[in-house]
């Protein structure tokens, strides 16, 4: 009861505690800016209640705080906060946002520091002639800039004085096989505006995913500029040409036509409808060098780190160990392939599906993870060493491949001490051979001394009598065994029929059909090996076919509770229809 109530209170407080966890992190726009761009900080707070005050923003010599912002949400039933803040550069170099902070309760949060970098305004410089002309003159842009923002810079300029313009850039022209790199798209406009649907590119060779959205302010020359900005992560999956076609947007200027004023007195529409488009963009994507190593599996990029937990690690002979490795680092990982964990002597794996997703953005460059899961399964007891495990990427600023390692882990395997309901079919056993002992059913008889004659010793005195009587009892057990061994053999199927109702996993069914075996066959399907087991079927005269069938059917269901993750579309209402036709054909065949 004690236990009832205890699972009771962590399930009802359990939620409590989650939604208390407060969440506070910090991230711009933006990493590299020029003096005549601007910058917004977003502070994302969640798990608070109550009346929320601002958070703590550090000292920021190098920039000035023109607007500020806040936007609440509810995200799975919790609020989730927004503070922007918009700021402008103060000079050139580089520069630290250092950590917000909130007080809630009496404990404090940061968030992380973030580097930003300050570039010099573009600067016109004239260029010499040998013939006299008009003066001629050139962008100069900081050498320092990426070439993102950079060609950004550029073709605005380009486009200075028009009201509006739309245009394209990437982070790199010619990225490796399965590099991650940028594309942004700015739509800029010095004039009011309405109705604008946006088209986006549409590529070729390229795996796109969006990343947001953004807004800003530019000086141009002697005009001020504001943009919207739609930026991308590109990956290319093959080498050779790749295409970003151009994106468009079209916009309504004037008075609209569908405004009151006009719908009242008759007047025609003023509205003038325009369409900008950025330009397409060609790349050529680079194969991957020589020399892949065996652990490679087409992640390309810097910065990764690679873990693995492994829990439990002291377990007993049938259970499972699950390992989780996972690989952290720059750009996408949801392109490479899934890792292959070592096979380790001792052990049965069942690999799990791959899980990925997306981190916060570090440095302006967006992060991600990649978890393999796996189970281990271990058939015998002892000290085992599970190896390092390798996981390789390709560094396109070294231009070499890498490899990581995790730490050599211990496992402690100690003999199984269940013995009820074991359907391991492991080649090996903990006592050795493939068999287990389960148990003895010899019992010896104390010596004494005989006792006093009784009236069952004086009845021994009529010899023939007795006789007939053991006989006449000898049949009367023999038909009752009969008749017992004949009703509990009906039984059994009946009652694997119920039991496989209610049976909702793997295990559950793995039960029923091993229960089904000892009550009906008198197979029993503790410790041994899944051929002896079919072995055995084979000789109460089960075919070759339901044979398969079985063994087929037993794998499935030793995955599927080991790892269940692995199985799939395929769920428990398959297996146990699976199940349940498969004692209907041993029902029938052994008759």
């Amino acid at each position: 009861m004690l236990k009832k109530l205890f699972l009771l209170s962590v399930l009802l407080l359990g939620p409590l505690y989650v939604a208390a966890e407060v969440v506070l992190t910090a991230s711009t726009d933006k990493t590299a800016l020029t003096l005549d761009d601007e910058i917004t900080l977003t502070v994302q707070l969640s798990g608070v209640t109550g009346n929320i005050v601002m958070p703590q923003l550090p000292s920021l010599p190098a920039f000035n705080v023109y607007s500020r912002e806040t936007e609440q949400s509810v995200i799975n039933n919790q609020a989730v906060y927004l503070f922007r803040y918009t700021m402008l550069p103060r000079f050139v170099g580089q520069a630290e946002i250092g950590p917000v902070k909130f007080t809630y309760k009496n404990q404090t949060y940061k968030t992380d520091p973030i580097t930003i970098r300050i570039y010099r305004d573009p600067q016109s410089v004239p260029v010499k002639q040998h013939a006299k002309g008009a003066p001629v003159t050139k962008l100069e842009i900081d050498p320092g800039l990426p070439p993102l923002e950079a060609d950004l810079l550029r073709q605005s300029y380009a486009q200075s004085g028009a009201p509006f313009f739309l245009i394209a850039a990437v982070s790199d022209s010619t990225p490796y096989v399965n590099e991650s790199f940028q594309l942004a798209v700015r739509f800029y406009y010095s004039q009011a505006f309405y109705d604008a649907p946006y088209k986006k590119p549409t590529v070729s060779n390229i795996f796109m995913e969006e990343l947001g959205q953004t807004d800003g302010t530019q000086k141009i020359g002697n005009t001020l500029y504001r943009y919207n900005e739609q930026r991308y992560q590109l990956i290319a999956p093959a080498a050779g040409p790749a295409t970003i076609g151009p994106a468009s947007i079209t916009y309504q200027t004037g008075r609209s036509a569908l405004s009151a004023f006009d719908r009242l007195f008759g007047g025609a529409a003023v509205s003038e409808e325009h369409t900008q488009t950025s330009k397409p963009i060609t790349l050529l994507v680079k194969d991957l060098p020589p020399g892949k190593p065996n652990s490679f599996y087409g992640a390309v990029g810097d910065n990764y780190s690679l873990s693995a937990q492994v829990t439990p690690r002291n377990v007993e002979v049938g259970e499972a160990i699950n390992v989780a490795v996972t690989v952290k680092g720059d750009g996408s990982l949801k392109s490479s392939q899934d890792l292959s964990l070592p096979a380790v002597d001792g052990f049965k794996v069942y690999p799990a599906a791959s899980t990925s997703g997306d981190l916060p953005v570090k440095n302006g460059i967006p992060q991600s993870y990649k978890t393999f899961k796996s189970v281990f399964v271990p058939a015998a007891s002892g000290i085992y060493i599970l190896p390092s495990i390798k996981w390789s990427y390709f560094s396109p600023k070294t231009k070499q491949y890498k490899t990581l390692l995790t730490q050599p882990v211990q496992l402690t395997v100690t003999p199984s001490t269940k013995t009820e309901n074991v359907y391991n079919f492991s080649p090996n056993s903990p006592a050795g051979g493939g068999f287990q002992t389960l148990g003895s059913d010899i019992h010896y008889l104390k010596t004494s001394y005989a006792p006093t004659s009784n009236i069952l010793a004086r009845c021994s005195q009529y010899g023939i009598v007795n006789v007939i009587a053991l006989i006449l009892v000898a049949i009367m057990v023999f038909f009752a065994s009969i008749g017992k061994k004949s009703l509990a053999q009906k039984k059994a199927y009946t009652q694997a029929k119920t039991r496989l109702k209610k049976a909702t996993n793997g295990q559950a069914i793995a039960d029923t059909l091993s229960h089904y075996l000892q009550q009906k066959l008198k197979i029993s399907t503790g410790s041994l090996p899944l051929k002896d087991v079919a072995a055995a079927l084979s000789r109460k005269g089960v075919t070759p076919a339901t044979v398969q069938q079985f063994s087929a059917l037993w794998q499935k269901l030793d995955t599927a509770r080991f790892a269940p993750e692995a199985w799939g579309a395929q769920n428990a209402l398959e297996l146990r229809q699976q199940a349940r036709l498969l004692l209907k054909q041993l029902e029938d065949e052994t008759k």
